[in-house]
């Protein structure tokens, strides 16, 4: 049985047992992932995987109960355990339903062409051999993966709301280790795209030099120095610290954020975006979890906090309109999250960050995020490696550091923005940024 089907069931179930208000949510998920080690194939896996979760209002409650089941019989008993879910709870919970006759916004997500699992193997041998030609030190302990993923949310509620997009991803994430013998190095990228788009010879080359340069890298002498975060790095802090900006958290009092509405946050040249019609991403969206129309907005314009980001919950306590930033799964309750989340690029290469820095560090890599950034606080202490600036220029590699400070302090001591932008698998994504001053705790 299908989902729409499965739905008619359910509604025409709800509607005999005498509810008025109810939603449906629906989620299918399919992927297949291939890796290759050795010359060879040595991992493959797929899935297909399907759920739907039931909201209704019974007794002034709202009752959950969810299923991945699609038959007759289970859309009649998830219209009763909803029901005796709602009976069971005491708290009380406001009564918000997406309304109908909202104005949507059209998606146009970067397409990603279809391949078949005889072609995604032999693009995954063919990026293994490239990534063996691609340098001598190359070690046969390389390896890759390539994943795609297709994903279908359905949201009905008894307002009339019907709602339907899908999307689809794809990825090589090429690891490579390098060695000569005395030393070894490793990166990695994950390129976002068709895989029989995608450029297997360069890809190997940028990675494999990626790993080369790291090599013979010391320990910077410990100090206060200007410092470039790259885009990969500065991405990776952005992750960790975009809950600040939920106003479910500043609601809880777990974000510095509360009540920031309106005043100076950052520095003039830092703009935050949401915008889940990024028309370079391969997930957008029109609606939020709840139904709620999505929109384009500055969460920080020019330094300034201009909005949180809001589900219907959150906005009716507030007294502001949803952002459209719910999210939820099928066994999970609503919560805030953002879309397609990125501090707005610049005009500056990172070369030319390289030279305004003069004598500092660059930063490509941070590691230890989850124990290291507190995003309540802003405070981060993150075990690092990247390169000495000198003279303006990018110069030896460094590992084995550590960068600290706060990250909200660190908003308003950067000074200018590179042009490199990109959006990693999660939809979040930051240009590299010349930082005024940080503390490095090297040797």
């Amino acid at each position: 049985m299908n989902y729409q089907e499965f739905k008619d069931l359910v509604f025409a179930e709800a509607k005999a047992k005498g509810l008025t208000e109810y939603e449906l949510y629906y989620e299918q998920s399919a992927s297949t992932e291939v890796g290759a080690f050795g010359g060879e194939i040595n991992a493959f896996s797929g899935s297909d995987d399907a759920g739907a979760c039931l909201r209704c209002v019974c007794g002034g409650h709202i009752g959950y109960a969810s299923t991945s089941l699609f038959t007759e019989e289970e859309a009649v008993s998830l219209v009763e355990r909803a029901m005796e879910n709602a009976y069971s709870m005491e708290k009380e919970e406001p009564v918000l339903f997406c309304p109908g006759g909202l104005t949507y916004g059209e998606t146009s997500p970067k397409p990603v062409n279809d391949v078949s699992t005889a072609k995604m193997i032999e693009l995954t041998l063919d990026m293994l051999k490239c990534m063996s030609e691609a340098d001598e030190k190359v070690s046969p302990s390389s390896q890759v993966s390539a994943v795609v993923q297709e994903n279908t949310t359905c949201l009905d509620n008894s307002n009339g709301v019907h709602l339907k997009e899908s999307f689809r991803m794809a990825a090589f994430i090429p690891q490579i280790i390098v060695t000569d013998g005395a030393e070894t190095s490793d990166a990695y990228k994950i390129e976002l795209g068709s895989l029989d788009e995608i450029d297997l010879k360069e890809l190997a080359q940028t990675v494999a030099k990626k790993a080369l340069d790291k090599m013979g890298a010391g320990v910077p002498d410990s100090g206060k120095y200007p410092l470039v975060l790259s885009h990969e790095a500065m991405s990776s802090m952005l992750g960790v610290f975009s809950a600040a900006f939920s106003a479910e958290n500043a609601q809880n009092g777990m974000s510095l954020m509360k009540d920031k509405e309106g005043t100076k946050v950052a520095a003039d040249c830092v703009t935050v975006m949401d915008d889940p019609f990024y028309k370079d991403s391969f997930k957008q969206s029109a609606f939020d979890g709840e139904g709620t129309p999505t929109r384009t907005k500055a969460v920080i314009e020019n330094g300034v906090l201009k909005t949180l980001l809001h589900s219907m919950a959150t906005a009716a306590k507030a007294g502001v309109e949803s952002t459209g930033n719910a999210a939820r799964g099928v066994n999970s309750p609503i919560m805030v999250r953002p879309s397609n989340f990125f501090i707005q690029p610049g005009t500056d290469t990172p070369e030319e960050l390289y030279a305004k820095a003069g004598d500092g560090v660059l930063v490509t890599s941070v590691g230890g995020l989850h124990a290291g950034a507190d995003f309540i606080t802003g405070d981060f202490s993150l075990q690092s490696s990247g390169f000495m600036i000198r003279g303006g220029k990018k110069a030896e590699p460094v590992k084995s550091f550590t960068i600290a400070g706060n990250f909200y302090q660190m908003l308003n001591q950067i000074t200018a923005l590179g042009n490199d932008l990109e959006l990693g698998l999660s939809g979040l994504g930051a240009p590299s940024v010349l930082v005024s001053e940080i503390m490095v705790a090297g040797k």
